[in-house]
């Protein structure tokens, strides 16, 4: 133990920040995503899948503007970066 905390006080604490450090790693690739995009509009690119070259669905670009992949193509690349 220590600063005075219990063993539950200690945990909670453990718990919260390892909850604040994914929520930062999250929001990180989250503006690294973002700026992503930006770059590949300023490319002409906005709107096209970055691995297959196919078209986005407008569907996906209207919930997530920031997308760079098509629905296929995001699955696949999840698949394999986890």
């Amino acid at each position: 133990m220590s600063k005075g905390f219990g063993d539950s006080e200690f945990a909670q604490v453990q718990a919260e920040r390892a909850n604040n450090q994914t929520i930062q790693q999250v929001l990180q690739r989250d503006r690294e995503q973002a700026e992503h995009a930006r770059d590949r509009q300023a490319q002409g690119a906005y709107g096209v899948c970055e691995d297959c070259g196919r078209k986005i669905g407008d569907e996906r670009l209207e919930a997530l503007p920031d997308a760079t992949r098509c629905v296929s193509c995001q699955a696949e690349w999840e698949a394999g970066n986890r």
